[in-house]
């Protein structure tokens, strides 16, 4: 995994100073950020980056994430929109 967040990608991390965030243990909160506010390249960087199996379980856990970029990604991964969270 790489742990370095490039400098294309910083810029969606305006609000906080992204030298304190680490990619391992912050994954959840960069993927989100990734996915609803990421160009083609920071798409592409998080794919490279993470599993698409966890990609997937956050945007099946829908928390924090913009509806749209549910639904986008809930239909380009097949993940069941109809899936109930206990």
């Amino acid at each position: 995994m790489n742990q370095v967040i490039p400098e294309s990608v910083r810029r969606l991390f305006w609000d906080i100073r992204v030298e304190t965030v680490d990619v391992k243990y912050h994954y959840r909160f960069i993927i989100r950020r990734v996915l609803d506010f990421g160009n083609p390249a920071a798409i592409k960087w998080l794919r490279a980056t993470y599993p698409s199996q966890v990609i997937k379980e956050v945007v099946d856990a829908k928390r924090g994430l913009a509806h749209k970029t549910v639904v986008f990604w809930t239909r380009y991964f097949k993940i069941d929109a109809q899936k109930q969270h206990v």
